[in-house]
């Protein structure tokens, strides 16, 4: 029984901090999003699917077209967090995933304006602080 139990109370344990990692992810990406906005971009889209690959925004001004990849922590900008930046979450693997993502996006949407992949680290604090945002344009090109 206590087994059992014990096993119970690991499945809602990692369930909970899945949901909460879920949440931070996407307080992020509205705090990405409203920055962007802030400095005269559109928001195109948020959490586009293109068949097994993801795109967290795609925002526009008059000359660009910008892919961001959003990274998040809970902790307030420090430098780095014990986990290093936000930025550095973004490997190889995730470099090429975004890029075939965003090569996807434009042959189905052709536009003559400049793509661009960027990289938003979002630090969110305690509750009563703002969150800081950091802007790194062009992050990698286009083959990651």
């Amino acid at each position: 029984m206590i087994k059992l139990f014990s096993r119970f109370h690991e499945q809602s344990t990692d369930k909970k901090k899945a949901e909460r990692k879920a949440k931070i992810g996407r307080l992020g990406e509205d705090v990405a999003a409203e920055f962007f906005v802030s400095k005269g971009y559109s928001v195109v889209a948020r959490n586009l699917h293109i068949s097994h690959l993801e795109i967290d925004l795609i925002i526009e001004d008059a000359s660009f077209l910008v892919f961001a990849e959003v990274k998040t922590r809970t902790a307030q900008y420090k430098g780095a967090s014990r986990y290093g930046r936000p930025a550095s979450a973004v490997n190889a693997k995730k470099r090429a995933r975004i890029a075939a993502a965003a090569e996807d996006y434009l042959r189905q949407h052709p536009t003559d304006k400049q793509p661009r992949i960027d990289v938003v680290e979002v630090y969110v604090g305690d509750a009563g602080t703002l969150p800081k945002v950091l802007h790194i344009r062009n992050a990698f090109g286009a083959h990651g």
